[in-house]
């Protein structure tokens, strides 16, 4: 099974960067940062295209606003799905 996070205690480790984060949600928004690096400080959805100066808003509208049937990443050894090329990266099986 895929998994972004890196579990220790109550710690959630980004993979591309060791940060760790006390929350799932948390590190995901983190990871939506390393997805728009270089970006300008913008973040677009990557579903309907709305733009956000916050990573935090960009989470919030995704998760209120679009279901998991709209994930476009999809995982090639497993049936997890991403919002986030990124996030997918960084759950790739070794």
């Amino acid at each position: 099974m895929c998994s972004f996070l890196s579990e220790e205690g109550l710690n959630h480790e980004c993979k591309l960067c060791s940060q760790t984060f006390d929350s799932p949600a948390k590190l995901q928004c983190h990871l939506i940062e390393h997805s728009f690096e270089g970006m300008g400080g913008t973040f677009k959805c990557p579903v309907c295209f709305t733009v956000f100066v916050q990573a935090s808003k960009l989470q919030q509208h995704i998760f209120s606003a679009h279901g998991q049937e709209d994930k476009i990443y999809d995982c090639s050894q497993c049936p997890q799905k991403f919002f986030f090329q990124t996030e997918l990266q960084v759950s790739l099986h070794f």
